[in-house]
């Protein structure tokens, strides 16, 4: 079987073109049509936020210093820090807040507004006009202590109680070697922060 890989570049999309022939009949299944594969350019934007990790189909990575990713058209993207599951918006755009990754989110929704309280309350250069999750916290949350992995797993966005007494805990925890202390930002603060980010948004 040989197989043919076309990559062409228009309009700002990646088109991947995958080919393949066989002459055996028992492979005809995999040896139709090529599959074009479009993949294109997005930014996660509670800010921008750098550092989270990101997978859409077979793209993946951690998002960059303006929070941009790269995700396959029509395909979902999942973002985490480590093990911790921040959401999924259910098709990849160019622009993707914490609201696109709750169904129905809006400024109001619980989930959207923790997920926000979350990244921002990580943040480890608070005061500029991003947010910032080092490697290290991504590191820690992905093989960090059983109180970690403990909090990560009761963290539910979209419970007010257990959303916040797991949060503190993982802010205390996966912030311990930041220069200052942190701590979980308030509904309020983490709205209004939210909100001035999504108007400032192309």
């Amino acid at each position: 079987m040989f197989a043919l890989l076309a990559l062409v570049t228009l309009m700002g999309a990646e088109c991947t073109f995958v080919g393949t022939s066989g002459g055996n009949r028992d492979q005809e299944d995999g040896d139709r049509a090529g599959l074009i594969v479009v993949v294109r350019d997005g930014r996660l934007v509670d800010g921008p936020v750098q550092g989270v990790g990101y997978i859409s189909g077979g793209q993946s990575g951690v998002t960059g210093f303006d929070g941009e990713f790269r995700y396959e058209e029509g395909k979902s993207v999942r973002f985490f820090i480590g093990d911790l599951m921040l959401g999924e918006a259910a098709a990849g755009k160019a622009v993707i807040t914490p609201l696109d990754l709750v169904p129905g989110g809006t400024l109001d929704s619980t989930a959207v507004i923790n997920i926000a309280r979350l990244l921002q309350s990580l943040d480890s250069v608070p005061g500029d006009d991003r947010i910032t999750i080092p490697a290290t916290l991504q590191r820690a949350a992905a093989a960090g202590s059983a109180q970690v992995g403990a909090a990560i797993r009761d963290l539910d966005f979209a419970d007010p109680t257990a959303f916040t007494n797991a949060a503190s805990q993982l802010v205390a925890s996966l912030t311990a070697s930041y220069p200052f202390t942190a701590s979980l930002v308030d509904a309020q603060t983490a709205r209004e922060h939210l909100r001035a980010a999504i108007a400032a948004s192309p």
